[in-house]
């Protein structure tokens, strides 16, 4: 459903490129193309990138799909851009990734300033589908969050922390949330069971 425009494609391509860091890029067509359409490469992404990252190995593109969940378990995996939707920000941090963060729509914006300012977990690297982007500055935020900086260290620290946060709430068994979707369904089933006796009557 998100997708970013062949130039903010282009900046990214080159501040992949230029940052020197081990990649997986998941690419779909941007913005104005048929999102099931072929993938242009040559058009979409800077000159020579999809070449470059074969030879040397240090990234790899993939169309369409890849199993999101399989790639954050992996221990190599230090950081996730994400446009911050809260299934995505949930199995990033379950596995203690921090979050490059470029929201799209809806509540997007909001879980990303959230992550940044109350979390600490997350760091913003554009806003929205049509924002200027540059590849300089989304280098600059790549090497904040996977740098072994303060901020780096910090983040992936917090990172670290809310993983084992949830873990423990998944093994509560008797926590507040599996108490309450409980008291949900037992809710739902019964509204259930007086309607079809009032349509019975």
């Amino acid at each position: 459903m998100n997708t970013i425009s062949a130039s903010q494609m282009m900046q990214l391509g080159t501040a992949l490129e230029r940052c020197g860091r081990s990649f997986v890029w998941v690419v779909r067509p941007p913005i104005g193309f048929d999102i099931n359409a072929e993938f242009r490469a040559e058009e979409w992404l800077p000159e020579g990138f999809a070449e470059k990252v074969l030879e040397t190995g240090r990234g790899l593109i993939v169309h369409d799909w890849a199993p999101q969940v399989e790639i954050l378990s992996h221990s190599a995996v230090s950081a996730f851009m994400s446009h911050c939707g809260w299934n995505s920000v949930v199995e990033s941090l379950s596995h203690g990734v921090p979050i490059l963060g470029w929201p799209m729509a809806a509540e997007q914006f909001f879980n990303c300033k959230f992550l940044e300012e109350e979390v600490g977990v997350c760091v913003e690297v554009a806003r929205g589908k049509k924002c200027e982007v540059k590849w300089e500055d989304l280098v600059c935020k790549i090497e904040l969050v996977m740098d072994e900086s303060e901020k780096g260290i910090g983040m992936r620290k917090k990172a670290c922390e809310t993983r084992d946060l949830i873990k423990r709430a998944k093994k509560d068994k008797d926590g507040s949330s599996v108490m309450a979707l409980d008291e949900f369904l037992a809710a739902a089933a019964a509204g259930i069971s007086t309607n079809h006796k009032t349509d019975g009557a």
